[in-house]
C-alpha cells in the first residue's frame, strides 16, 4: 500500500497543479514550487537560447563582456518577472502563447499521449506535447521530492526543433 501511495502522489500533485492553473490559484501553484530551482533553469534556458557560446575558432584575448552582461541581464529579469507576486501574470502569457490552450478537448488529448516516468527514487518527470506546439520539443516539468512533498523544480517550454545548419568554406577540400 506504501509503494501505491508513493506512485500515485506525484500524480496528485500534477493534478494540483493543472488544478490551480485552470482554477487560476496562483497561492495553491506557488506551495508547489520549488523557486530557487525553478529560478535556476528558466535562466539556463533563456541564456541557452541566447547562444553566448564562444565560437570553435574565437581566440580569447578579453573575458567576454557581453556574455557576463547579458547573464546578469537575465538572471535579473528572470528574478524581476518569474516570482509568487507575478506568478499569475506569468501563467496567463504562457497560456496565451499555446494555440490550442483554450480548447479542453485537445489539451485533454494532449494529456493522453504524455510520457511520465520516474527517474529516480527521488525524482518524477512528465512529458507532453502541447496543443499547436506539436512540431517542437515537449512540455517536461520535473517534480522532486523535498521534505516529503513532490514539489516542481524545472520546466523544460517546448522549443523548435533545430534544423540542420549549412557552413560555407572557402577552402578547397581534397578528395
Amino acid at each position: 500500500m506504501s509503494l501505491g501511495l508513493y506512485a500515485a502522489s506525484p500524480f496528485v500533485t500534477l493534478w494540483t497543479i493543472a488544478s490551480s492553473v485552470s482554477n487560476r490559484d496562483m497561492t495553491a501553484l506557488g506551495q508547489t514550487i520549488n523557486w530557487s530551482s525553478l529560478d535556476a533553469s528558466l535562466k539556463e534556458q533563456v541564456l541557452d537560447g541566447l547562444h553566448l557560446g564562444p565560437a570553435a575558432d574565437a581566440v580569447e584575448e578579453l573575458p567576454e563582456f557581453g556574455s557576463s552582461f547579458a547573464t546578469n541581464v537575465v538572471s535579473n529579469a528572470v528574478d524581476l518577472t518569474v516570482n509568487q507576486r507575478n506568478l499569475g501574470h506569468v501563467v496567463d502569457e504562457a497560456m496565451a502563447s499555446a494555440p490550442g490552450a483554450n480548447d479542453n478537448r485537445e489539451v485533454l488529448s494532449a494529456l493522453t499521449h504524455a510520457v511520465v516516468r520516474f527517474t529516480s527514487a527521488n525524482l518524477f518527470e512528465a512529458q507532453v506535447a502541447l496543443p499547436g506546439h506539436e512540431n517542437e520539443t515537449p512540455l517536461r516539468v520535473q517534480l522532486r521530492i523535498e521534505g516529503w512533498r513532490w514539489k516542481l523544480t524545472r520546466v523544460d517550454f517546448p522549443v523548435p526543433a533545430s534544423h540542420p545548419v549549412m557552413e560555407a568554406s572557402i577552402t578547397q577540400r581534397h578528395a
